[in-house]
């Protein structure tokens, strides 16, 4: 696949090339230099995965399930032998976020504005957690790769592996992950708008009972646990997710989940958690869940019918987001951890408007 630079589309029409290319440079830029422009010192993250370094060679690699095992040990284990360190890593972390950024706006032949600037604006967010020596540093060379895959015919063992490789070597719940989008994947045929939500509730069922029968324990469980560990004052203590059901029936722990899964797409919350400055990543996230819902729910886009491709590959966000639904303790670790997933997205929709002859739907219905 040949890829060029993009042109700028604004209300259907394209831009003049001088004024596209201005536009792309300065959002391109602007979306990955931030620590160029804002330098933070190391934060809590940054130094207990530093102070690990020198406790790497106790990782247990191929029991991901251990409790013993630390993700933090494990992640030095691999970021060690490269020579990254807390005094180069926002330039490795600006690099990674350099491809999650530019791979899927070069998939474009014509950009929207507001595509562009969605995707620009992730790479603002993704900025601030690729600053500093990082865990995500080893998920965004993942999730490049899957980038990579997605321009060949085997991306699903692409993406598959991959998410299996880094689930086994360092998160778990990556393995969970690879599964569930296989189950999407399978489904997406007859996912429409009404039985996306039975779907939603169906599959938190299936796995609140399948984690309560096999390891004993319920699902909000978990996340309680990670939020008894925190401290105040601590990276993400102030946005912390609660569980707004606590019953110990598997239908409560679904209902629980899936109302998770809803605050985390629309997290308006967090602005009463940590105040007016998170507005704009709060609109970002409604957009962008809004986005993932109506291309994985519509048979068409913009005149012209999404590939079973894209619509694959769209699976791999929402299927994050699932994940997170049962899991994640706290909205700053959401932000941090979906915004590395979240550029898959934007090469799937690339793709589904690279298409050269869209096929109209008028056309389909009298066929």
């Amino acid at each position: 696949m040949a890829l060029s630079l993009p042109s700028i589309e604004f209300r259907g029409r394209k831009l003049d090339s001088s004024i596209s290319f201005l536009i792309l440079f300065c959002g391109l830029f602007l979306s990955i230099a931030m620590p160029l422009l804002m330098h933070r010192d190391p934060g809590p993250d940054a130094m207990t995965l530093w102070t690990s370094y020198a406790r790497s060679d106790n990782c247990n690699f191929w029991n991901p399930f251990s409790p013993d095992r630390s993700s933090y040990e494990c992640s030095a284990y691999l970021l060690r032998p490269t020579g990254i360190n807390l005094d180069n890593a926002w330039a490795y972390g600006m690099l990674c976020n350099l491809f999650l950024t530019s791979i899927p706006i070069f998939i474009f032949r014509r950009i929207p504005l507001t595509i562009f600037l969605t995707l620009c604006l992730w790479g603002v967010v993704r900025s601030f957690f690729l600053d500093n020596l990082t865990k995500e540093i080893i998920v965004s060379v993942a999730v490049i790769v899957i980038l990579f895959f997605s321009f060949s015919k085997r991306y699903r063992a692409g993406f598959f592996l991959s998410a299996l490789f880094y689930g086994v070597l360092i998160r778990p719940y990556w393995i969970l992950f690879s599964l569930v989008w296989v189950g999407v994947c399978v489904m997406k045929k007859r996912v429409s708008r009404f039985s996306f939500f039975v779907m939603l509730f169906m599959f938190y069922l299936v796995i609140a009972t399948a984690i309560q029968l096999l390891v004993g324990y319920s699902v909000s469980s978990i996340r309680a646990s990670n939020n008894e560990q925190r401290t105040l004052g601590e990276e993400g203590s102030k946005s912390l997710i609660v569980s707004w059901l606590s019953g110990g029936d598997f239908v409560s722990q679904a209902v629980d989940s899936m109302s998770i899964f809803f605050r985390l797409s629309f997290p308006v919350e967090l602005i009463l958690l940590s105040g007016l400055g998170q507005i704009i990543f709060v609109v970002l996230m409604m957009m962008t869940s809004l986005l993932i819902f109506k291309m994985m729910t519509s048979s068409h886009y913009k005149g012209s019918f999404i590939e079973p491709k894209v619509k694959e590959l769209i699976a791999i966000p929402l299927s994050f987001l699932l994940v997170q639904g049962l899991f994640e303790p706290d909205f700053g670790s959401f932000a941090r951890h979906f915004s590395m997933v979240v550029p898959v997205l934007f090469l799937g929709l690339g793709l589904q408007l690279r298409a050269r002859k869209p096929e109209p739907v008028e056309s389909r219905v009298l066929n």
